[in-house]
């Protein structure tokens, strides 16, 4: 009997878990943030989540990206752009906790809204914001500090604007010298002069002249 060989076919979907509860419409990212703090303000690990916002900026869901210990959490651009795609979100707010109940951000928190920056706007989910969230309704706006937007790199397609690299000299792409060549040129000269006035030279030998009687 011939063997049947074929490829197993999945689908993804997002899994709803239970809601976070308020008692007001949550209809801007400011409510969004002030529900989510009043519920993370109490954790003593550091929590990274992310809103999902429509086009209207109207928030659709949120998801805990990552937990993690006192003062750090690992966060992966994979995981924040896979929920992204499934809640088809037009932008994300970025959030996390910080159970010092300092507000200051890290290095780290910098680094990573930098990097979220970039990867989701190639994505074509730009990041409107990274909140962090803190005691008695209390918060850190990368956008209203005016860290966010940060400069984004910018790429030519125009060939007039790169700074190609151009070939080294052919002496230096060789290992010649220049004063090498010069002095092998300059030894054929001498030789050659040499030559010309009937003396001897190296490697040359002039021709002894007898004389018959």
């Amino acid at each position: 009997m011939k063997r049947k060989y074929g490829i197993d076919q999945v689908s993804v979907r997002l899994v709803k878990e239970a809601p976070i509860l308020c008692e007001e419409e949550i209809s801007t990212p400011e409510d969004a943030i002030r529900v989510l703090g009043d519920t993370f303000k109490d954790y003593d690990r550091e929590v990274v989540g992310v809103v999902h916002l429509r086009s209207d900026n109207v928030p659709i869901n949120m998801t805990i990206i990552s937990m993690g210990t006192l003062n750090q959490s690992l966060v992966h651009p994979r995981e924040v752009l896979k929920a992204a795609f499934l809640s088809n979100a037009a932008s994300i707010l970025l959030f996390h906790n910080h159970p010092s109940g300092s507000l200051k951000p890290s290095k780290d928190d910098i680094a990573l809204t930098g990097r979220m920056q970039q990867l989701c706007m190639l994505a074509g989910i730009p990041v409107i914001d990274h909140v962090i969230l803190g005691d008695d309704q209390s918060y850190f706006s990368f956008r209203e500090k005016k860290i966010l937007p940060m400069e984004q790199i910018q790429y030519s397609v125009d060939l007039n604007d790169i700074n190609l690299k151009v070939a080294e000299k052919e002496a230096e792409n060789y290992g010649y010298e220049k004063p090498h060549k010069k002095s092998i040129k300059e030894s054929l000269e001498e030789n050659r002069k040499k030559i010309a006035s009937g003396q001897k030279t190296s490697g040359v030998k002039k021709k002894r002249e007898t004389t018959i009687e």
